[in-house]
């Protein structure tokens, strides 16, 4: 079975032209690539480079990080999967479980 994930960029923070039917992001994932986690990492890395070239192609050079962070955290939220959110919070560094801590140097 596949899942098909369609989701635009956000337009609000992106300032893209005007969005034409083929500005849609599409990407689709068998049910089998979240069977353990080396499939789910192996699906994250071509979500990701799907994305990175969507956003390269949709916005401008300067806007390409924040399409990209705003669409692969969309996506990942749509897929609706624990170990692929977890994985999406430890590769972007918004892991809420870690906890930081300050170091007083008496400086």
């Amino acid at each position: 079975m596949k899942k098909t994930i369609l989701t635009l960029a956000a337009v609000g923070a992106i300032a893209a032209p005007s969005l034409a039917a083929d500005d849609i992001f599409e990407f689709a994932a068998n049910t089998a690539e979240f069977d353990n986690i080396r499939t789910i990492s192996q699906l994250y890395e071509r979500l990701d480079e799907a994305v990175l070239q969507y956003c390269d192609r949709l916005v401008d050079r300067t806007q390409v990080d924040t399409c990209h962070e705003q669409v692969l955290t969309s996506v990942v939220d749509q897929f609706d999967n624990q170990d692929l959110s977890d994985l999406h919070a430890r590769s972007t560094g918004s892991d809420e479980s870690l906890e930081l801590t300050s170091r007083d140097d008496g400086v």
